[in-house]
């Protein structure tokens, strides 16, 4: 008896699910400074599961005089709802013009100045983890193309930029400018596709 197979197999595990978070526009700055911030607590559930994906999407009208970002951390000195500076691993987003990262201790900063330095924008930030929940990278882009900070290591990774680690976010919007942003953070379970011929 002679078995075949198919010539071509196809099999894929698809996301099983995701936990997102879209916060909520700020309001309008009531002071002179035009400076407006929130905080937000990371959606519950996230750690375990299979979520092995965290995505940071930060689209927004940028201009040569705004300020975007947005923080990210662990409420716990005391745990109020509020991510503090001291309470923050590390930072992300737009400043007169171009891109900027924080590091934990918010001494140090990177940046990558894009042709462009206004219209609408969109910052991805892409952290994947193993499945023990040991980070594998970071991947930043701006509208689609990946960019790097130059001079920011990433090698060995640093624990500030592991996902499990934080509770809280905070956006920050500052500048005469209105930024209109629109904030996402997404843990997905990371998919699988096996093709056999």
């Amino acid at each position: 008896m002679k078995i075949t197979l198919p010539s071509l197999v196809l099999l894929a595990a698809s996301s099983a699910g995701a936990v997102t978070l879209d916060v909520s526009r700020l309001p309008e700055p009531t002071f002179a400074d035009r400076e407006v911030s929130a905080s937000s607590a990371l959606p519950a559930g996230r750690t375990g599961g299979g979520f092995r994906v965290f995505r940071l999407e930060l689209v927004f009208d940028a201009s040569p005089s705004n300020n975007v970002q947005v923080a990210f951390g662990r409420d716990n000195l005391p745990a109020d709802g509020l991510l503090a500076a001291e309470e923050t691993d590390w930072i992300v987003g737009w400043d007169c013009g171009e891109w900027f990262i924080r590091p934990q201790g918010l001494r140090e900063r990177y940046a990558f100045a894009p042709q462009s330095a206004a219209g609408r924008r969109t910052l991805t930030a892409e952290i994947r983890v193993s499945a023990a929940g040991v980070p594998q990278g970071a991947v930043f882009s701006d509208g689609g193309a990946a960019f790097t900070f130059p001079g920011l290591a990433l090698a060995p990774f640093p624990d500030w930029l592991k996902p499990d680690l934080w509770t809280d976010l905070r956006v920050t919007v500052r500048g005469g400018d209105a930024a209109q942003e629109d904030v996402r953070a997404r843990f997905t379970a990371d998919g699988t596709c096996v093709s056999v011929k």
